[in-house]
């Protein structure tokens, strides 16, 4: 018993002994800009967000990027430039679209730059709008989830062309004096081997109102490829958020930098039950 004793005592001692401070030298990652912009003819301004990543090795405890004042941005279709101006309440940068309008068909070019070098670039294309969409929507009794609304739409997809969409209802809301919309259902689809033809979506979704009768928005976007395939992801991450799922690589088109510049085109149609 004592031999034994004795030779684990030695063997801690020995690891003991071979125990060092470890040096490794982390990776320098440098910051990038980020950008998040998405640009319609239905929007009144064009909106430009500028921060700047945080490497992950920054001894940093904050989750939020902060944001560039100081950056030079610029928007143009090919002939036309223009220099947004920023907002410091809001923290972003914008142009009003009647200095600079959006058209459909049009390519859209935006270019930023810092004074400490940093420079980063990114286009977009805007697609027409599409006005097709009808629906139909029920009150049914899901056996898990209780009372839902059952929606089915349909929409004709433009032929020759490669389309892209997103459906979205927002739920209205009504809770005494407070009107709020809730996202109660949001895809994204393509018309990849579907060209030309009637596409339809069908889904469930709560209804949160109130004593009054049930309304909302349906929302067929008509989205540029940046704007469908930023949505896929943004969509696929919110669905990742298990113990054991992977982290998922979020789109970006920003050349330079991370993030999204994305043009679209949406549709409203009133929801009334």
């Amino acid at each position: 018993m004592n031999k034994v004793l004795y030779l684990l005592l030695t063997g801690v001692i020995l690891l003991n002994a071979c125990e060092k401070d470890a040096d490794v030298k982390l990776p320098v990652v440098e910051s990038k800009l980020v950008v998040s912009s998405f640009i319609s003819p239905a929007d009144t301004i064009v909106r430009v967000g500028v921060t700047i990543s945080q490497p992950l090795y920054n001894n940093s405890n904050s989750s939020q990027y902060l944001a560039v004042e100081n950056a030079t941005v610029q928007i143009n279709d090919g002939s036309n430039f223009q220099t947004l101006a920023y907002n410091s309440a809001d923290k972003y940068y914008f142009v009003s679209t009647s200095a600079f309008p959006i058209t459909v068909g049009s390519t859209y070019y935006l270019t930023i730059s810092t004074p400490d070098g940093k420079n980063v670039n990114a286009s977009t294309s805007i697609p027409s709008q599409n006005t097709t969409l009808t629906y139909t929507a029920e009150t049914i009794n899901n056996p898990t989830y209780g009372e839902m609304l059952a929606f089915k739409t349909q929409w004709y997809d433009t032929p020759g062309t490669e389309d892209y969409y997103r459906i979205v209802y927002y739920d209205k809301s009504v809770y005494e004096l407070d009107t709020t919309f809730w996202q109660a259902y949001s895809n994204n689809i393509s018309d990849k081997d579907k060209d030309g033809t009637l596409l339809q979506e069908q889904f469930e979704a709560y209804s949160y109102s109130g004593v009054d009768s049930a309304s909302g928005e349906l929302l067929l976007i008509h989205a540029s490829k940046e704007y469908y395939l930023y949505h896929s992801k943004l969509l696929t991450a919110a669905y990742s958020s298990g113990p054991f799922s992977e982290p998922v690589q979020m789109y970006s088109n920003i050349n330079g930098g991370f993030g999204v510049f994305a043009g679209f085109y949406p549709y409203k149609v009133l929801v009334t039950l």
